[in-house]
């Protein structure tokens, strides 16, 4: 269980974060949630897929990073392969919360900030400051207040995104068979992707409806991705 608490100016005045990347901060994942709002920087670098979650059995959106449990063939000694770090990963510690705060004299809930205070990341000595000396929030902080905004209203799109996908029936699985170093082949399950051929026999009115919502490239987006995984493999392989 995580010890999440509201962000305080007071409290974490000397609180630093390590914004460098590495296995030690929880990095080391095969997959990573992501947002359609995401899709432009991931597509250029991630294969995208939908997988089911294991507790709600619904849809939700990923950018694979490897093939095994705890592989992440994006980062190789600490280095992140690629352009654009997922949004998910970027806003570690912090996450969006829910706050009281005082408002002519009544109490009122807002969202806010809150940090996991045993997060790797969290120290008081090294990294990145949270508030400055005045006690107001530093440019790092800002942002990552911003990518926590984005995440939220991003989820919100995401699910209406995926229901208008299922709607047309235009989500459907796929499985990746891939060759290991070792020569065997591995099948890898639970995937899912856009149904092409059923986005093309779509009667115009509804790739009209698609298109206005900026689903028809999102859907292009995610099947073009896919052409990563060879990506994948070939770094698999190197690390042998």
């Amino acid at each position: 269980m995580t010890n999440s608490v509201l962000l305080d100016k007071n409290t974490h005045k000397y609180t630093r974060i390590k914004t460098q990347r590495g296995t030690q901060y929880g990095e080391a994942v095969n997959y990573i949630p992501v947002v359609a709002d995401e899709l432009a920087q991931l597509a250029l670098d991630y294969p995208v897929y939908f997988m089911k979650n294991n507790q709600t059995g619904q849809f939700e959106l990923y950018a694979l990073t490897g093939f095994d449990e705890g592989q992440n063939l994006f980062l190789q000694n600490d280095i992140w392969h690629a352009t654009y770090v997922p949004l998910h990963l970027q806003r570690q510690p912090f996450k969006l919360g829910i706050g009281n705060k005082l408002t002519n004299k009544t109490e009122q809930t807002d969202l806010a900030v809150t940090i996991n205070e045993q997060h790797p990341r969290v120290n008081n000595s090294e990294g990145t400051r949270l508030f400055n000396e005045t006690g107001e929030p530093t440019t790092y902080l800002n942002n990552v207040s911003e990518q926590l905004i984005k995440l939220m209203h991003g989820g919100e799109r995401t699910t209406a995104f995926i229901n208008t996908l299922l709607k047309h029936d235009l989500i459907e699985a796929v499985q990746l068979n891939i060759t290991k170093p070792n020569g065997k082949t591995q099948g890898y399950n639970g995937l899912y992707s856009i149904a092409a051929d059923t986005l093309q026999q779509l009667p115009a009115e509804a790739l009209n409806g698609l298109h206005s919502m900026g689903y028809i490239q999102a859907c292009h987006l995610i099947l073009c991705s896919s052409g990563h995984v060879k990506k994948l493999v070939k770094w698999l392989h190197d690390l042998k």
